[in-house]
């Protein structure tokens, strides 16, 4: 690095020339030592054991997860097949009321005098009989 030499050090005197400066030594760097590892402040070195069971518990932590999440896709799944089954069991009962409705219109007493007389047969009060259910 150069630094600029005081004016009364300078010889303007000589020649046309600038006045010659004077190189200032630069500065030694010295290496940077490397710091011995140090424990940090206010934490402990763990031993064999607590190293043992902070694995422990990270495996059963993981094992849990990992039950909880397979549990919560199995109750998915059985919520699914549920209304699937809900479904199709209100679907049948639909169709259930639908085949009542027409065993109703098929067995009226107006249905069967028409079809009576659509193929010449009489009607006698005295051979019917009711049967409940």
């Amino acid at each position: 690095m150069l630094t600029m030499i005081e004016q009364k050090e300078l010889n303007w005197g000589q020649g046309g020339a600038a006045p010659a400066r004077k190189e200032a030594p630069a500065p030694k760097q010295q290496p940077n030592p490397v710091p011995a590892a140090q424990p940090v402040p206010g934490r402990v070195p763990l031993n064999g054991l607590e190293r043992v069971l902070i694995a422990a518990i990270a495996l059963i932590s993981g094992i849990c997860m990992l039950t909880i999440v397979s549990m919560q896709v199995g109750l998915t799944t059985t919520q699914r097949q549920y209304q699937n089954v809900t479904a199709t069991v209100a679907d049948k009962r639909s169709q259930n009321n639908d085949l009542q409705q027409e065993i109703g219109e098929l067995t009226s007493s107006q249905r069967l005098n028409e079809f009576a007389k659509s193929h010449g047969l009489t009607l006698i009060e005295g051979n019917i009989r009711n049967i409940g259910r």
